[in-house]
């Protein structure tokens, strides 16, 4: 898988996550019943908190339990957290404790109504201090986890085109064939959903925990799809100018190849022809000797010549050139002459 696609993948995947975490408006509009929860948790007499104080109390409530993907969903879970949950004072409001946020600490009830009107230890502080700490992380990871199969899913639809586009080139040019493309594809398609997945978690995990990380990933979520879907139009004419690329050179060393035995050929044509003119030319060297003897008149004298005509031609010719026409059986033409 070319990192282009990773890129692509974790952008695509991190624009995709989204984590929006509750605000008294929210409250108000979806769990109304637990704006007064807020108000006058803790209060006994008197009028109830402000507007500013009723948002501390709502920031008491760790991150990622006050965290969803829109609005309803993160104002249910507030609603679900508080469930169980008393404005608990440090200072005990028989012992003068007022109901300000400072003062207040979101615990369980059975645990705060053990506690009777005194104070809150300093050792039970630090364990609300780490329980809720380990509520917001242990919130955050549950985020994460619900928010990486859609990660999945949006890495491998970013990855699976490219990956079919660019194997189905190579089958063109030969390199692979059909069912090793196949498996490529198949193969760089789950790394880009892992790619997906891991991102899709890590950045929900983070901006569940973490609200100033939610707001700026939703401010720059825009940016994101933009910069992905840039990604992916610059990886497709990346993929196509490589198989160009690829094919130029293919050709051009085919065409090397092709001028190569071109010239191969050619020199042994030449050598051929000029092995051919040395054959003929012995031959009319050879015919010339023969031809231009003198004659002599009488049978005598023509099968004298003849004898030594053939003796010319065995001694001079090429071994190549030697005539099968003669047989040694077949030397003695004509019987010798007596007087």
């Amino acid at each position: 898988m070319s990192k282009d696609s990773q890129r692509n993948s974790a952008l695509n995947a991190a624009a995709s996550s989204k984590v929006y975490h509750a605000r008294l408006k929210d409250i108000s509009q979806f769990t109304p019943e637990k704006i007064n929860h807020l108000r006058r948790g803790g209060i006994r007499h008197g009028a109830g908190r402000t507007t500013a104080e009723m948002q501390q109390m709502l920031d008491k409530i760790p991150a990622s339990q006050r965290a969803g993907v829109d609005e309803q969903s993160a104002a249910y879970k507030v609603k679900e957290y508080l469930s169980d949950k008393d404005a608990s004072h440090i200072i005990s409001h028989n012992r003068g404790g007022s109901g300000h946020p400072d003062n207040i600490k979101w615990e369980n009830k059975s645990i705060n109504r053990a506690r009777g009107d005194r104070n809150m230890s300093r050792q039970e502080q630090r364990n609300l201090n780490v329980t809720a700490q380990f509520e917001n992380l242990t919130g955050a990871i549950k985020a994460g986890f619900r928010a990486a199969p859609k990660g999945a899913v949006i890495g491998a639809v970013t990855a699976a085109p490219f990956s079919m586009l660019r194997n189905g080139l190579r089958v063109v040019r030969g390199e692979i064939s059909a069912q090793e493309a196949a498996m490529e594809t198949g193969k760089e398609t789950g790394i880009g959903a892992g790619v997906g997945a891991a991102t899709a978690f890590t950045v929900t995990t983070v901006a569940t925990a973490c609200p100033p990380i939610a707001i700026a990933l939703g401010a720059i979520s825009p940016a994101l799809w933009a910069v992905g879907g840039a990604g992916m139009i610059h990886q497709f004419f990346k993929i196509l100018d490589d198989h160009k690329q690829q094919v130029k050179a293919y050709y051009e060393s085919m065409t090397e190849q092709e001028l190569q035995y071109l010239s191969q050929v050619e020199a042994e044509l030449i050598y051929e022809h000029e092995k051919t003119m040395s054959i003929l030319d012995r031959q009319q060297e050879l015919t010339e000797v023969i031809v231009n003897r003198p004659r002599e008149s009488g049978v005598q004298s023509a099968l004298q010549r003849y004898m030594e005509s053939r003796q010319i031609y065995q001694s001079l010719q090429n071994p190549s050139t030697k005539s099968k026409s003669l047989k040694p059986s077949q030397q003695n033409l004509l019987p010798p002459i007596t007087e």
